[in-house]
């Protein structure tokens, strides 16, 4: 299956599909960072600095 052909297949599952009710929207979004529901990239996690040993 090519790129397309499986892009295609996703938007078609994507479009067939009923809409959220509000309750499953808001528990979506509570889900995804900001950045990842407005940037076409994905979000890139800030990475953490090495922890020391104690």
């Amino acid at each position: 299956m090519t790129r397309e052909e499986r892009r295609r297949l996703i938007r078609e599952l994507v479009d067939a599909a009923p809409p959220l009710s509000p309750e499953d929207a808001d528990r979506l979004r509570s889900l995804l960072p900001v950045r990842a529901r407005t940037a076409r990239q994905p979000a890139v996690l800030p990475r953490l600095a090495p922890r020391k040993a104690a």
